[in-house]
């Protein structure tokens, strides 16, 4: 493979014109016909894409060797992404009717491209991994954030209306944190929402879906689990970080580091997924307001209708 590269490369090089382009310049954009391949002699370009609100994504750099455009010159299609020259560049440039009469004359280079175009392939499948797990992830607990557990919430309860299971959520907070802030700093208060959030992990099950919800608040999506199992949950938290003996604790109004929590459950409580986090939410307020460490998991009756007398 590195024999033929080095040819393709010798060869683009021979038959193509030379250019310059000067640094922040556009080679092309998306859309743009496939007319030409290029070979980069000097300098890198960047292969972008644009975003829906205008913003650009540099999806990887091109240096040196570098051969671009032929998929667009060979499918004769319009360009997949923008390239644009981030320092000035050479570039040697092959139209794509002469770069299509080359393969048919050295059909092996074809075997070349589509080595590149899988390596390639496999490089932006790894970055675009990467970018979403940090777009739903908080970046100081390495929880999901916020806006993941909402929209997980919502499939969670759509799947349970399917099949009848239950869903609970446990909304948690951690006591007199602000005191806790104002008495050791930030800094110390980050390392407590890290440790708060790593027991938090430990303690759920596989699948669970356990986020920071917003300052030193933290959520729990139990899909399958009853009040019961997540109050189960829920009390087994609690009673971890009363028992971690957290660095500061002692300084807390009820001497050391805990949590309060909230727990509701799908259906009984609530059927949408803001009533349920609302549910979740009232619960917690009353664990605050009974004098906090503690978890309120109130049992609720529905109401039997005609349909449920008849099951």
């Amino acid at each position: 493979m590195a024999e033929l590269a080095a040819a393709l490369r010798a060869l683009l090089s021979e038959l193509g014109q030379e250019s310059e382009i000067e640094a922040g310049s556009w080679l092309w954009k998306e859309g743009d016909p496939g007319e030409d391949v290029v070979l980069v002699k000097q300098g890198t370009l960047q292969v972008v894409h644009e975003g829906p609100e205008g913003e650009l994504m540099v999806l990887r750099d091109l240096e040196p060797g570098s051969v671009l455009g032929e998929i667009a010159c060979l499918d004769r299609h319009q360009r997949s992404a923008s390239v644009r020259a981030s320092t000035a560049c050479r570039i040697a440039r092959v139209p794509a009717a002469q770069f299509r009469k080359l393969l048919r004359r050295r059909p092996q280079i074809l075997e070349t491209l589509l080595l590149q175009q899988v390596q390639i392939v496999r490089s932006l499948t790894g970055q675009v991994s990467r970018t979403h797990r940090r777009a739903i992830t908080d970046t100081l607990t390495r929880l999901y954030n916020f806006g993941f557990f909402n929209e997980r919430l919502e499939l969670e309860l759509d799947r349970a209306r399917a099949t009848g299971d239950p869903v609970s959520v446990v909304l948690f907070d951690t006591d007199h944190f602000k005191h806790y802030n104002d008495t050791h700093g930030h800094q110390a208060g980050n390392a407590i929402l890290i440790r708060v959030a790593e027991i938090l992990r430990a303690t759920g099950r596989r699948g669970d879906v356990i986020a920071r919800y917003g300052g030193e608040e933290f959520v729990a999506l139990l899909y399958g689990a009853n009040r019961e199992e997540a109050r189960r949950f829920a009390e087994a938290v609690r009673v971890a970080i009363e028992a971690a003996e957290l660095v500061g604790g002692q300084t807390q109004p009820l001497g050391r580091v805990t949590v309060s929590g909230g727990v509701a459950t799908f259906p009984t409580d609530a059927t949408t997924r803001d009533g349920v986090v609302e549910a979740a939410d009232r619960n917690l307020y009353q664990a605050k307001q009974s004098g906090r460490n503690r978890i309120v998991a109130p049992v609720r009756k529905r109401r039997v209708t005609r349909k449920d007398a008849y099951r």
